[in-house]
């Protein structure tokens, strides 16, 4: 029963991926100023069909509405999993890192998704990559932002890089603090010893992690939204720091390990 039910379950995903990538495609195929916007809606919409069929329940803490304002949305980041829980409830363009547009599978993924993809090793870049960022904040698209730069293995939130912060100063948006914590996995709280099959770091691999994800039933996590910072009058550091203090005191005030 269980291999059939993890075979259906492989089925159904590259059935999901399949209509996501066909309905973004159609979307590309329109130009216009709102395209993006239907493209992280799209996102949303399906992240949210995924979430249903990996068994991923979210709890939502929050007393800020987000409302239909555009953000730069900042989270701690451990895991892909982090980009369908994010997405699922805040259409969004993601921050992605050149080497993810150079993967096949996760790359086509991304593109199609809305994603950004900025070079953070080469200060070169720096201005064309807060210019790309800057250009969807201002077309009134909300982006997220996974400051640390890197994927952890939860034990702490790394400091934050400040310099696509910028991003927001630009143009003048808020910064919204996003908290995520998963909290079971089949039923057992997460903890070191059983959090490798979600967390995704350091060099390990994405489809032998994926196959063995899909092999879970139920996982619970949790998305804190929090108050958001005024990008005005504020440095870029300025701005770093206060988003972290804000994720990093929520994510202490649970973090039991």
């Amino acid at each position: 029963m269980k291999r059939i039910k993890f075979f259906c379950k492989i089925v159904f995903i590259g059935i999901l991926i399949l209509l996501f990538l066909f309905t973004s495609f159609l979307i590309f195929l329109f130009p216009g100023r709102n395209r993006r916007k239907h493209i992280v809606a799209n996102c949303s919409y399906f992240c949210r069909l995924a979430l249903k069929l990996l068994g991923i329940n979210i709890r939502i803490n929050s007393n800020f509405s987000p409302g239909g304002k555009t953000y730069l949305i900042v989270s701690n980041h451990v895991s892909y999993l982090d980009v369908l829980l994010i997405a699922s409830i805040l259409p969004a363009s993601f921050i992605t890192s050149v080497e993810i547009s150079k993967d096949i599978f996760l790359g086509t993924l991304a593109k199609f998704g809305g994603s950004i993809f900025v070079e953070r090793r080469k200060k070169t870049r720096l201005m064309r990559d807060l210019e790309s960022v800057s250009k969807v904040l201002k077309d009134g698209v909300s982006v997220v932002l996974f400051p640390e730069g890197t994927s952890t293995n939860g034990e702490t939130i790394l400091p934050f890089k400040k310099t696509l912060f910028r991003s927001a100063l630009y143009c003048g948006v808020e910064i919204l603090p996003v908290c995520i914590r998963y909290i079971s996995i089949e039923g057992a709280p997460v903890n070191r010893g059983n959090r490798d099959l979600i967390f995704w770091y350091g060099d390990m691999k994405f489809f032998p992690h994926f196959v063995h994800l899909l092999k879970l039933q139920t996982i619970k996590a949790e998305i804190n939204i929090l108050p958001a910072i005024s990008s005005l009058s504020i440095k870029s550091d300025t701005a770093a720091k206060l988003a972290y203090k804000s994720i990093y005191e929520t994510y202490q005030k649970f973090y039991s390990w």
